[in-house]
């Protein structure tokens, strides 16, 4: 009798304990999702590689698209092979060789990028 009593009132307890419990999963969820939208991540082509096996694994974490944000842009390929330069480990010619090649390399992009865009316009045109 006397353990019927104290499982009823712990019963309460229990259902706030709970409810809190939720509460917190929820906050920490929201925090989480918040702090991947806006994240300022390091840019390295090898954290690009694992961020992109992870989005296969997962594909819950495409909408967030790490990977694009993880990626190196143009400027920081020139920032990386500048600082490569003055440090001697690739000389002026090797320099300004790749440096012209990242900006093909970009050039090439941004047309496909514009090309893809014109023929989906296109499409959409028709339909």
């Amino acid at each position: 009798m006397i353990v019927l009593t104290m499982l009823g009132a712990a019963a309460e307890w229990v259902m706030i304990v709970f409810v809190l419990g939720v509460i917190a999963v929820g906050f920490l969820a929201a925090t989480v999702v918040s702090v991947l939208r806006n994240a300022s991540l390091p840019r390295d082509d090898r954290l690009v590689s694992i961020v992109e096996r992870l989005e296969q694994r997962y594909p819950l974490l495409r909408q967030f698209d790490a990977a694009g944000k993880v990626e190196p842009t143009v400027d920081d390929r020139k920032q990386q092979l500048r600082e490569q330069y003055v440090a001697g480990e690739i000389s002026e010619s090797e320099f300004e060789r790749q440096v012209a090649e990242l900006m093909d390399d970009s050039s090439s992009d941004t047309r496909s990028q514009s090309e893809s865009q014109s023929i989906s316009d296109i499409e959409d045109r028709h339909r």
